[in-house]
């Protein structure tokens, strides 16, 4: 997979992370620019999406961490050992494994107007103003089709999923309900 295609799938949800982790914007955007330089230097050896997204949030995880201990240093204070301890548990278990997977699925469920376009934004990583292209849609008419295909495929979820989210969105912890009769029913791993 090509580093620009790597930045471009993973930036958001890594930025999420980081910044979910560390209050300043700056640090964050910081962090994250040593994450890709690594990536840069061994996305070489990596060749399944699933592998190269662990491989990604690992070392982001380390990242985040390197960042509290070389804080800790320059204000000779110890690492909390409550963020050290969070930091590895969230290492021995990933709560959204499965709803990556599930994400074409759920997709499939939207109504026709919805999919492909869906689909192509969020699956294919199309900006807007090419969707609006390649589908032959005004800008505004496109952007308002794409907010609303992601209100009912975020509707879906929330049907068949208990989804657990943190001040900034990002998911924390998702859970298949039982009662769902989707065929998609995420698991916690």
């Amino acid at each position: 997979m090509e580093i620009a295609g790597i930045y471009t799938e993973f930036h958001r949800s890594l930025l999420g992370y980081v910044r979910s982790k560390i209050r300043s914007k700056e640090d964050a955007e910081d962090i994250l620019q040593n994450v890709f330089a690594k990536i840069s230097a061994n996305a070489d050896s990596l060749s399944e999406k699933e592998k190269i997204q662990n491989w990604l949030f690992t070392v982001t995880k380390n990242a985040v961490i390197d960042y509290y201990r070389t804080n800790a240093k320059k204000k000779n204070v110890e690492l909390s050992e409550s963020i050290s301890e969070q930091l590895l548990e969230e290492e021995s278990s990933d709560s959204t494994k499965g709803l990556d997977n599930c994400v074409s699925t759920m997709i499939a469920l939207l109504p026709e107007e919805y999919r492909a376009i869906i689909e192509d934004a969020e699956i294919h990583s199309i900006s807007q103003k090419e969707l609006a292209e390649k589908y032959n849609m005004a800008y505004s008419s496109m952007r308002s089709r794409v907010q609303r295909g992601r209100e009912r495929l975020k509707q879906l979820f929330y049907n068949c999923c208990h989804i657990q989210t943190d001040s900034h969105g990002n998911v924390l912890q998702a859970q298949g309900r039982p009662d769902c009769e989707s065929p998609c029913k995420p698991k916690v791993v």
